[in-house]
């Protein structure tokens, strides 16, 4: 009888927990509407998809941790969205309105990414172990899929007449180069493969872009608005190669030795690492503000 009653509570909260997810989703839906489609616009919830394309497709390929994939990449993809539309409010800044306006967008995809990685495991409540196993190929042409993605996003959706120049930057390939490098033969990652030591080294990326991103940026601002652009420039940009690692090595098994708690904390370290580098730069106007 216990274990009947057991097996039936159990039915009982996924039926739940199911009825909340699909009742959440409109509830999203008119909320974000009543506020004007922030986290639902085009730059946002149209990029964000294109790239979550990428794992979905995967996961369907393999027939399995769907649900899993798609919530361990949601924060990181937000998080790349967020820094292609800042790099894109840095390069059209026409009006002081507009880009106050178009700022909402650097922090959209990532509320975005949250709601997504949080609502999900809602509908499967079983705890994932990613333990992903793709042939080289199948690797190669993930890789492939990832920067196709990026193309789409930034040339076709964001229409960027620069092409991808404005998204790649000198002094952010080095720091994310060297940060990588001492993360692959950091003590204690001995025994991680190498897409965990990647992915653990994208969020490193994303840590130290914001801890230097916002050195730059207040010498940057001591100095004149001639110097503040390239400073956050550098920060935004080696937020999004952390990022982007970190997404490319969760598709290919990166957090596949980390349970759910563990890469909520890692979600977490990622959300605070960008959440305080935008607030830094692009600080909304406070209420008082707004008066003066």
């Amino acid at each position: 009888m216990d274990s009947k009653a057991a097996e039936t509570s159990t039915e009982s909260e996924t039926l739940a927990r199911r009825l909340v997810f699909i009742l959440a989703i409109p509830a999203l839906v008119y909320v974000d509407w009543t506020m004007g489609f922030t986290l639902l616009n085009s730059y946002s919830a149209g990029a964000f998809l294109i790239f979550m394309a990428v794992p979905i497709l995967m996961a369907i390929w393999h027939k399995s941790q769907v649900i899993g994939l798609i919530s361990r990449t949601s924060v990181p993809v937000g998080i790349i969205v967020a820094s292609l539309n800042t790099i894109h409010l840095f390069g059209n800044m026409e009006s002081l309105d507009a880009a106050m306006l178009a700022s909402r967008l650097v922090f959209a995809p990532l509320a975005l990414g949250v709601l997504v990685s949080y609502l999900l495991p809602l509908v499967d409540t079983a705890d994932p172990n990613l333990e992903l196993v793709l042939t080289g190929k199948e690797q190669l042409f993930i890789m492939s899929l990832t920067f196709a993605a990026l193309y789409v996003v930034w040339i076709f959706l964001f229409q960027d007449q620069s092409g991808l120049a404005m998204l790649t930057d000198t002094t952010a390939v080095v720091i994310s180069a060297a940060v990588t490098a001492i993360c692959l033969v950091y003590p204690g990652n001995e025994n991680l493969g190498k897409q965990e030591k990647a992915a653990r080294s994208g969020l490193f990326v994303c840590v130290i872009a914001a801890v230097l991103g916002v050195a730059f940026y207040s010498g940057g601002a001591a100095m004149g608005p001639r110097f503040m652009g390239p400073a956050s420039a550098v920060a935004v940009l080696t937020s999004l190669y952390g990022s982007f690692l970190v997404y490319v090595a969760t598709i290919l098994g990166g957090q596949s030795s980390i349970d759910s708690k563990e890469a909520r904390y890692f979600d977490w370290h990622l959300i605070e690492s960008w959440v305080f580098l935008a607030l830094m730069m692009l600080a909304p106007l406070t209420i008082f503000e707004s008066f003066g």
